[in-house]
């Protein structure tokens, strides 16, 4: 039985997320990945009341094709300053599941069960000028 955090909400991560495995993309702050860019948003800021978005800001932001990540920069500006990374993710590192955004197709949340020190050494950059200066 997977044991989460005792911080996440009740039915978090929600019941249709299914085991992580494969290829996943995430934009971060740098070129060379930190943990910092494997922070939840609630890890960034756990007094902020994230209301119906709770448990989704115990999750990180993925996507699980590079096309998309180029689609949503092209959609959201700010996304256009950030840079792009992957990994190869084992079976027993989480649970994803797609998740609605108003601004972008394809978003996936991916629920970990490592911390942002372990996920960090997963993920390379991506060397693609396309997505900094869609």
């Amino acid at each position: 039985m997977i044991v989460w955090p005792s911080h996440f909400p009740d039915s978090c991560p929600p019941s249709h997320a299914t085991a992580v495995s494969g290829l996943v993309y995430r934009f971060t702050n740098r070129s060379n990945p930190k943990h910092k860019d494997f922070l939840s948003y609630y890890e960034l800021n756990p007094g902020h009341d994230w209301g119906e978005k709770a448990c989704e800001a115990r999750g990180l932001s993925v996507y699980r094709a590079e096309e998309d990540c180029l689609a949503a920069a092209a959609r959201v500006p700010a996304l256009r300053k950030k840079r792009l990374a992957k990994a190869f993710l084992p079976h027993n590192s989480g649970v994803i599941a797609p998740t609605k955004s108003s601004n972008t197709k394809n978003h996936h949340t991916f629920w970990a069960l490592v911390g942002a020190q372990d996920l960090a050494p997963l993920f390379t950059p991506v060397h693609q000028m396309g997505v900094a200066n869609v």
